[in-house]
């Protein structure tokens, strides 16, 4: 209890006690099956000879579930039980790869994952400003993120040294299935005000971002940073299997070193957020996530890939952590909601088109790996320029301000903002 103690100002109530706990063990579920779909799957999908065209959608499906949670609004989780069932589908699907081991399948199975996730996040985000306090936000989210990505690195670990002896899907279903129990966890959360369920539309999600500055910004900074990383995801399997012919447990290694970086460095994202703000977060993540796809376009042994992995887990930690930060800093509870959906409206646009227009253009001919990377690079590093331009707004007054103003915006004094 030691950690989860830490990230509060001051002792906490049993209550939040009780809710860390539960949404503790609920992360972890969400790192046992993103090790499984998003760190092990695509590697084993490209032995088992899928395209790159498919490693691009599986690359992808974050993003599509995205933009369809954002246009489907009605389908988004109104309650904790309904939270829970989201994720216990989404969980399970991993049983999937093991019953029909195909590319379509593993494509569904993934957007099944993200979809969970997705249409459960605006009520989640809803939840949390009501049962922790503002002033431990970003080292929340943090605390959150440190025991996701451990689960990452240990289920990743285990999945690789279990496909070396069972095979890569048995290993895959197996022990992404652990990640259904943990799943059960959002029942145990209690909120003393039953947060109202997120009502939005595509229009009113996109005009939160539109009418506040610093977000129309960090928004046009992402498009570029965030296409970059993300059309140079699908390429990280081409490079394990093709170029440096890995097996799956090394495969898995890296992934366990990419869960440290995260895990690691979540931490320090969280204490940036709160003490010196979210922009400042970004601009530092957003360079190591730049540097990890540079190593990549250079690796020619596995050795170079650890610190690429690393950098690149920090970068996704740093995203994770502050953009949760920013939101909150910007938006007031009753509309937080409503502004992660927009966000999602906006990553799905790019998250989608970006590695399917950079598979199309391997499978053209037109790039090769390696130039598809130093690409993806460039695209990264205009992003990464715009985050520099943006206001940091770390000044301790305008800190002041600001809670102030949400205080206001929220209608009360202290507690969950």
């Amino acid at each position: 209890m030691t950690v989860v103690t830490s990230a509060l100002p001051s002792t906490p109530s049993p209550g939040i006690r009780r809710n860390l706990a539960f949404d503790i063990v609920a992360s972890i579920g969400v790192g046992i099956s993103i090790a499984m779909i998003w760190t092990l799957l695509p590697s084993a999908a490209r032995k088992d000879g899928m395209e790159p065209l498919g490693l691009s959608l599986l690359a992808a499906t974050p993003f599509i579930a995205n933009l369809v949670s954002g246009l489907w609004s009605g389908v988004a989780a109104k309650s904790i039980r309904q939270l829970s069932l989201y994720r216990i589908i989404g969980a399970g699907g991993v049983i999937l790869v093991l019953v029909a081991p195909v590319s379509p399948v593993f494509v569904f199975v993934a957007l099944l994952l993200w979809c969970s996730l997705s249409f459960g996040g605006p009520f989640h985000i809803q939840l949390w400003g009501r049962i922790y306090p503002s002033s431990a936000r970003g080292r929340i989210f943090s605390l959150f993120g440190v025991f996701r990505s451990s689960s990452v690195a240990i289920a990743a670990l285990l999945g690789g040294i279990l496909a070396d002896r069972i095979g890569d899907f048995s290993a895959i279903a197996l022990v992404g299935m652990l990640a259904v129990l943990c799943a059960f966890a959002y029942l145990g959360l209690r909120s003393p005000i039953t947060p109202e369920p997120p009502r939005y539309t595509a229009r009113t999600s996109l005009g939160i971002l539109a009418e506040r500055p610093r977000l129309r910004r960090v928004v046009s900074a992402h498009f570029f940073y965030g296409a970059g990383i993300t059309a140079a995801i699908p390429l990280f399997a081409l490079v394990h299997i093709d170029r440096l012919g890995l097996t799956l447990g090394q495969v898995g290694v890296i992934g366990v070193v990419g869960s440290l970086g995260t895990t690691l460095s979540y931490p320090l994202w969280g204490v940036i957020v709160d003490r010196i703000g979210s922009i400042v977060a970004l601009r530092i993540g957003v360079v190591c996530g730049l540097s990890g796809i540079l190593l990549y376009a250079l690796a020619g042994e596995f050795i170079v890939l650890l610190p690429a992995a690393a950098l690149v887990g920090a970068a996704g930690a740093c995203t994770d952590a502050a953009i949760l930060g920013v939101l909150s800093e910007e938006t007031p509870v009753q509309d937080r909601g409503s502004a992660l959906a927009g966000w999602n409206l906006t990553t799905g646009i790019w998250g989608i088109s970006a590695p399917i227009a950079m598979s199309l253009l391997l499978g053209a001919g037109i790039l090769a790996v390696d130039d598809a990377l130093l690409w993806c690079s460039a695209v990264c590093a205009i992003g990464v320029v715009l985050y520099f331009l943006i206001g940091s707004g770390t000044g301790a007054a305008a800190r002041r301000q600001g809670r102030t103003m949400r205080r206001i915006l929220t209608g009360r004094s202290s507690g969950g903002g």
